[in-house]
Parts: structure tokens; sequence; C-alpha cells
């Protein structure tokens, strides 16, 4: 399709939402509105005209089907170029069971604790070809911990859902491939409360880089306080988690960040779309989430103690500043993905 202008585009819209057209008068006021003058709007209808996208009947200007397919193309244009994660020359579908990969959920009151890591410690535990995000002179792992409701293939009625509590350890990586550089996040490690989703989680053996582990999850809202409480089961406390947050909404993080904004901040961490996993064979596997909008405010800790983060590997990384995303978020998984990375 030809590159179309916006007044082109405007004259497009405005015609389908009237399946029997419009008088030019009509039209042009319709245009205004949106601050099409009328000399910009005469100009692409003149055009639209000569093309046949748009048929003049009568005393009426009419959308023509090659005006609604031109319209739908434009679109799906607009869809490409707003999609976080495009595929790319070479990428594919994996031939994973769908129903794993491709769900519906909703976060509640969800937490992510954001640390400031040591790029040099955090690259040893990532698999080549991914390598550590630098921002603010700093590599980023994120605690992120949340309920889970009515997890279940998409199409399929809520009542299906699975309801459960999860906390990842998230870190900010991007891997180099034929395309250029794609960002996104790595699963250190996982803990869930629910078997059947750790069973679940485990078997999608594709997308390989830990085992769910299972723990005692609870994430609980008194008044202007959240509290968080990750009880491993078994033997190790490596993963054990109390973190007592107050939620004060404030909007930009504490003068103690390193992020001088929210928007930078949101750009580097909150903006993440990928997940990788990576086969040693030479597949990255990348599972994207539609989700919606975060709206996250600040929250203010007032005890973190994170066993992994303070006695692991990463032992010395700096919990930075938390986020707590009160409103019901809703999340899609695509079909997963795989592309050859570069060695």
């Amino acid at each position: 399709m030809s590159k179309r202008s916006l007044p082109q585009i405007a004259v497009l819209a405005a015609l389908t939402g009237a399946p029997h057209g419009l008088r030019p008068a009509t039209l042009l006021q319709s245009l205004a509105e949106v601050d099409v003058d009328a000399d910009q709007a005469l100009v692409a209808v003149d055009a639209l005209v000569a093309g046949g996208e748009v048929s003049v009947q009568g005393s009426v200007l009419v959308l023509s089907q090659r005006g609604a397919r031109a319209l739908l193309d434009v679109h799906a244009q607009i869809e490409r170029a707003m999609d976080p994660s495009p595929s790319t020359p070479g990428m594919e579908e994996c031939p994973s069971i769908p129903w794993l990969t491709t769900v519906q959920t909703h976060w509640l009151d969800a937490v992510s604790l954001n640390y400031a890591v040591d790029p040099a410690a955090l690259a040893p535990l990532l698999p080549k070809p991914l390598e550590p995000e630098i921002h603010e002179g700093c590599a980023w792992v994120q605690v992120l911990a949340s309920r889970l409701r009515d997890m279940r293939p998409q199409g399929m009625p809520a009542l299906f859902g699975v309801n459960f509590h999860q906390v990842s350890y998230r870190a900010a990586v991007h891997y180099r491939a034929g395309h250029g550089t794609r960002r996104g996040g790595y699963f250190l490690r996982s803990e869930t409360d629910n078997a059947v989703m750790r069973a679940v989680g485990n078997a999608l053996v594709e997308f390989r880089f830990h085992d769910f582990e299972a723990a005692k999850v609870s994430l609980e809202r008194r008044a202007d306080l959240l509290e968080l409480r990750v009880d491993p089961e078994g033997t190790s406390d490596v993963g054990r988690v109390a973190a007592d947050l107050r939620v004060d909404d404030r909007r930009e993080p504490p003068a103690s960040s390193r992020w001088k904004s929210r928007e930078t901040m949101q750009r580097a961490l909150v903006d993440c779309f990928d997940a990788f996993g990576v086969d040693p064979a030479g597949w990255v596997y990348v599972l994207t989430i539609d989700r919606d909008p975060w709206r996250a405010v600040f929250a203010t800790p007032t005890r973190v103690e994170v066993a992994w983060m303070d006695q692991g590997p990463l032992r010395g990384a700096v919990l930075d500043s938390a986020l707590h995303i009160p409103s019901p978020c809703g999340y899609r998984w695509r079909p997963l993905r795989r592309e050859r990375f570069l060695p």
C-alpha cells in the first residue's frame, strides 16, 4: 500500500463510522474536531477519490471496499510499529505444547524490589549469549512477587483458572542476533505455592532456565502496609523473603535511588516484555507477554530481607527502590518463539 498522509487516514477513519456515507460539509466538520483543516481535508478527499478508496454517491462520500482494506492496512502497520517485540527474519514459533505458553491471567497487588548489582557478579549466572544490561552504572535484578488470578489457556472461562502466588528473580539482559540487539529479562530463580503451576512451568522443557521451587507465599495488604513472606519448602532457606512496604503512592524514585526519574526507570526495568531461555545448541527462546500498563507507584521499604540476594551469588547487591502495582494488571502470553544467536 502507498504511504498515506495523516489527513487521508483521518478521512478513511471518519467514513468508517458512517456506513451510509457523509456529506462533505459534515465530513469537514468531523475532521475539524481532530485538527484537520478544510484545505488539508479536501486535498485528502480528492486523492482518495482518485485512488478508488472513497466513492462519490450522489451528495455523499462513501468508504469503498478498497478504502476499508487500506485503513485495515494502516492499522496493521501501526500495530507492527508499536509491537514491543516484533518477530525478526529467521525467528520461528516453537513446537511447544501451545497451552503451556498461550495463557492469560491478572496480577494483583504485585511488588517489584529493584536491586542494583555488580555486573561482574551477575554475568557468570547468565548463559551465553545473554549479557547484563547496564543502567546508571549497575546491572539490575528485580524480585517480582504477585498474586496471579485465574491463570488459564486463552479463550477459556475464568471458572477454569488457577489462583496462586509466584516470586521470580528477573535480571535485565540483552543479546545480539542477526537483526541487532533484543532486550528482555532472564529468570535466575522462581518460587510458587501451587504444585500444578510448578509442574506446568517445569514441563516447558524448551524454555530452559531453571526449575521452579516450592514455597509458602503470602502477599497481604493491611491498610497502608504491604507484607510479603516467602518460606521455602525443604531444607534450604535460600529462597526466604520477608518484606514490609509502606504504600504511600509516591510517583518519583526516592532521593537515595540511582534513578533520576520515573521515566528512565520505566524504560529500563518496567517496559520489559520478553523473557529469555537459552539452548546451548544455538537457540534463544523468547516468551513475550502482552500486558496492561503496570501503573506502578513507589513504596517505602520498612523491612526487606531477601536471603538469595543477601547471601547468594549476588551478595553485596543494594536495594535501590520498590514498586507496587496496586491495580489488577492483565497478562497474556504469546506463542513461544526462538531464533539463532550469534556466537
